[in-house]
């Protein structure tokens, strides 16, 4: 009920007022929703995250026993705009070149398994309206970012975010030109400040919330 209350609280005292969600979580006593995997609540967004990662303040995709993807949404659901995300990533990726393989062992086999273009992993946001894809932007490793959505972010109700990441060989005893391999995980990416902006419900909604609100002040009024 707390969280609802919440919930309701932003949409009546400023739907249109973009807030920052910070990803806070309370492990271990968030629910369990897959194998190694929480559901968390933050600034009344929910939000999976991985057991293995849980630094509390943001999400950590990882190929390496990590959360692979996530969808971010209102607790009581309606429609929000997708503003910045501040986000952070590194690569452990490589792409053998496109000769065959120097003899294993020498300077020229070690230059050749890194010779080839390195294109991830990236990290994919999707708008989602009605559960169809109706904004999308990838993004790859880079320092810490703050990033800006286009429109079409406006008006969603979810936002998947995507770990993207091939199936790689992860060995260095590598022959094979044009292969992807990396070093024990492909690379890590974390996502952070998700600013969004809820999209205000019309006046008949907003008054109806504020009687669910004002019902629900009264009701403690008379228990205490």
């Amino acid at each position: 009920m707390r969280l609802i209350l919440a919930a309701l609280a932003v949409c009546v005292a400023g739907a249109a007022n973009a807030l920052t969600i910070t990803f806070d979580n309370n492990f271990p006593n968030d629910p369990i929703t897959a194998s190694g995997t929480r559901q968390g609540i933050s600034q009344g967004f929910t939000f999976n995250y991985a057991d293995v990662y849980t630094f509390g303040n943001y999400i950590n995709f990882h190929d390496d026993s990590g959360v692979l993807s996530t969808t971010i949404k209102p607790v009581i659901g309606g429609k929000f705009t997708v503003q910045t995300v501040d986000l952070q990533g590194w690569s452990r990726a490589f792409t053998t070149g496109s000769g065959p393989a120097p003899a294993f062992g020498t300077a020229g086999y070690n230059q050749w398994l890194s010779a080839g273009p390195s294109t991830f992993p990236t990290l994919t946001f999707s708008g989602l309206l009605n559960g169809s894809v109706v904004a999308s932007q990838t993004f790859g490793p880079m320092a810490l970012t703050t990033l800006s959505f286009s429109s079409a972010f406006t008006a969603i109700d979810a936002l998947l975010v995507t770990y993207n990441s091939p199936s790689p060989l992860r060995s260095q005893l590598i022959t094979t030109p044009n292969t992807a391999w990396c070093i024990d995980y492909c690379g890590e990416m974390w996502v952070d400040n998700l600013v969004v902006a809820p999209v205000p419900l019309p006046a008949s909604g907003l008054l109806l919330i504020g009687a669910v609100l004002g019902l629900f002040g009264y009701r403690r009024l008379k228990t205490t």
